[in-house]
């Protein structure tokens, strides 16, 4: 159904300037006004292009218009047609097209913010009352443990453990969701976190076969972060990164400081993450595991955000993905996409607001 009323839209637009040229070249040596009036109607097609697509269709369209327009300089002799008039008209097609559909496109991604930050309060809501469900119910499985341990019940163990450790990391993910409390942060070198990691992963990583490397700043990363909190962030993307390795490949962890920020990637040797996939790939809910439940990464973001950071995920289908975790030196008490200088630093654009 969207894609026929794309098509019809479309049509419709093209039918526009396809008969907006027509009367406007019908009447070459005809009355001026007329073809002064004719000329301000290919401004519809151009608006609706703009309105209906964004910037990138109503620029393709002002600069077809304006193709179509150039010839008429030289099929009629007239004051108001000189080559300066001509080109000065084909600029104000090309900056209406271009002005409406950034702020068409803006609006569009503000109005995608808002509902991704409505979902992220309905999610904490529900994790409100699930997380302490499956609190209660993680305090009721380990008594059962521990009554069974002093019982020495034998073939329980390894299975309870796993199962245990699942409904835990669900806990810490679902709570992630919920900001009860102000945003605890301390001076710390994310160097010494980041060996910290690579102490409880490297084992792990040898034993499938898998090389984890790092690359940290010489002049070390002081940030100003809740510490386990971005510990928790980084398991998460290096369990991911694990995960998708086979045995041979390397997963690189580096650090950089640069200005008001430190920056961490961790880059995997798996299969890339597809170009469809990846602006979803932060989305709460999305998963392409089996077996996944689609929140690890959301928290993740979530997490860095409440801390003034946040998280950029880099990928090409069959080569790999890096992930790229951005911190804050100082803690500004308030999302980086909030502050314009740090979006500039970002490369992004300085309106995009995450509340």
């Amino acid at each position: 159904m969207d894609t026929t009323k794309e098509s019809l839209k479309i049509a419709l637009i093209a039918g526009l300037v396809i008969v907006t040229s027509i009367l406007h070249y019908s009447n070459i040596h005809g009355n001026m006004e007329l073809h002064i009036l004719h000329r301000e109607l290919f401004f519809i097609p151009i608006l609706l292009a703009s309105f209906w697509f964004g910037l990138r269709f109503g620029v393709t369209t002002a600069v077809v218009v304006s193709l179509i327009y150039v010839p008429f300089i030289f099929v009629h002799d007239n004051p108001h047609t000189t080559g300066l008039a001509v080109m000065t008209q084909i600029l104000v097609f090309i900056l209406i097209a271009f002005g409406l559909g950034w702020l068409v496109e803006r609006q569009r991604r503000q109005q995608e913010e808002v509902l991704a930050a409505e979902s992220l309060t309905v999610l904490g809501r529900a994790a409100i009352a699930i997380g302490h469900e499956m609190k209660d119910l993680l305090g009721a499985l380990k008594r059962i443990a521990k009554k069974a341990e002093e019982q020495e019940c034998v073939g329980l163990d390894e299975n309870f453990e796993q199962e245990m450790s699942r409904l835990e990391q669900m806990v810490g993910i679902l709570s992630s969701f919920v900001t009860t409390e102000p945003v605890q942060v301390f001076s710390r070198d994310m160097n010494e976190v980041i060996r910290e990691k690579f102490e409880n992963y490297d084992k792990a990583a040898r034993k499938i076969g898998v090389n984890l490397e790092t690359s940290l700043d010489e002049s070390g990363c002081p940030s100003r972060v809740d510490k386990n909190a971005i510990g928790w962030v980084l398991e998460q993307i290096i369990k991911n990164a694990l995960e998708v390795s086979d045995k041979g490949q390397t997963i690189h962890l580096r650090s950089r400081r640069s200005g008001n920020f430190c920056s961490v990637e961790i880059e995997d040797e798996g299969p890339g993450i597809k170009p469809e996939h990846l602006p979803s790939i932060c989305k709460p809910f999305f998963t392409t595991k089996e077996m996944g439940q689609g929140l690890a990464l959301a928290a993740c973001r979530k997490i860095l955000r409440d801390m003034g950071g946040d998280i950029q995920v880099a990928s090409e289908w069959g080569h790999g993905a890096i992930f790229t975790i951005i911190i804050p030196r100082e803690y500004s008490g308030k999302p980086l996409a909030a502050d314009p200088v740090a979006t500039v630093i970002r490369g992004e654009k300085v309106e995009r607001i995450y509340k």
